[in-house]
């Protein structure tokens, strides 16, 4: 039995992402001439995602966009044919929100006044249980470090 030679990895990634490049490459240019062939105001609100099987997918980042790009679609249709020479059967829009980065939420620790300090110290002056006497003195001291 014959023993097949090792091929190192950088050569079967590299055979791997050429195709991929290629792919990528040819998928920006199809936006690029969607977005041109589509009106100003949609072309902003419109991404090209896949075309595989004479299908175009295209994103938008709200409903309220892909019902507006569905009303534009058989046009585009025909200018792919006309203009770019592809054959695109249908064109399927999804809806693909724009990711907003969440903001650190800062928590504001709450705050014993002075008032409910000196209540509290008050209150545990009359109480007869000690453990409860102390827990409301360390409360009450905690209205003095603010």
């Amino acid at each position: 039995m014959r023993r097949k030679q090792a091929v190192p990895c950088s050569r079967l990634l590299a055979a791997a992402a050429q195709p991929l490049i290629e792919r990528t490459r040819r998928l920006q240019q199809l936006e690029q001439a969607v977005q041109q062939l589509l009106p100003e105001n949609l072309s902003a609100h419109c991404t090209v995602l896949n075309l595989k099987s004479e299908i175009l997918v295209l994103t938008a980042p709200s409903p309220a966009w892909a019902a507006r790009l569905r009303f534009v679609i058989p046009d585009l249709i025909k200018q792919l044919q006309c203009q770019l020479g592809l054959t695109v059967r249908t064109v399927q829009v999804k809806i693909a929100p724009e990711r907003v980065e969440n903001q650190p939420v800062t928590s504001h620790r709450p705050r014993l006044s002075l008032a409910s300090g000196t209540l509290l110290a008050q209150t545990a002056h009359s109480v007869k249980h000690p453990a409860l006497q102390e827990a409301l003195y360390r409360l009450a001291a905690k209205a003095r470090d603010f």
